[in-house]
């Protein structure tokens, strides 16, 4: 498969890091076989800012359509919490928490990641690709101050690269997380939002 779907893969699946003001803590160009072995997971509990916790692999497998083991969990250097489904895999749910000093704070942060996000995304993408980028904010999202749903499409040889993801605000808190895939569509935007009103129950 050529190097630049692999690019791109890592580049879409960083946006998520970076909105945060992070990097993440390794990375590959390399796929691995997919996860397919069950372990225990966390219980999905009030009050926790461990994103393992806020979607859980049986809520990721069942948007994405994949089977999930444990997700690796990590932090970026900023500070973020971050877990990854399917790492290396062809179908990566990555899920990110973090916490600003304040709401006020995280108010007046909020468009500034999104640019961040949109910027790295258009910045890695290699010339010549067709890409389709869409962030737009929605309402109705139980328990969200803020949320706002991104969606990314693009083919390179021959080989269609998809993603959606939502950012949420609640408080202090900022949550995010996607679903990135190769060869098929990603969950709708209606499916992530449902899940995303679960996961904003479990913050404190």
């Amino acid at each position: 498969m050529p190097r630049s779907i692999w690019t791109v893969f890592g580049v879409a699946g960083a946006m998520l890091l970076v909105a945060c003001g992070g990097s993440p803590t390794a990375s590959s160009s390399t796929p691995s076989a997919p996860e397919t072995a069950s372990a225990p997971q966390p219980s999905p509990s009030p009050g926790s800012l461990d994103p393992c916790v806020l979607v859980t692999s049986s809520e990721a497998s069942s948007l994405s359509g994949a089977t999930f083991a444990a997700g690796k969990a990590g932090t970026t250097e900023g500070g973020a919490n971050t877990c990854v489904y399917g790492f290396q895999t062809l179908n990566v749910f990555t899920v990110l928490v973090t916490k600003a000093s304040d709401a006020a704070t995280a108010q007046a942060d909020w468009a500034q990641e999104q640019a961040k996000a949109q910027a790295e995304i258009n910045k890695g993408i290699p010339g010549g690709a067709s890409v389709n980028l869409n962030v737009a904010d929605v309402s109705g999202v139980a328990g969200a101050d803020r949320a706002a749903v991104a969606t990314f499409s693009t083919t390179i040889s021959g080989q269609q690269i998809g993603i959606t993801a939502i950012y949420l605000l609640k408080g202090a808190v900022f949550l995010t997380f996607s679903d990135l895939v190769l060869g098929h569509a990603p969950p709708t935007a209606a499916a992530i939002e449902a899940q995303a009103v679960t996961s904003l129950k479990r913050l404190p």
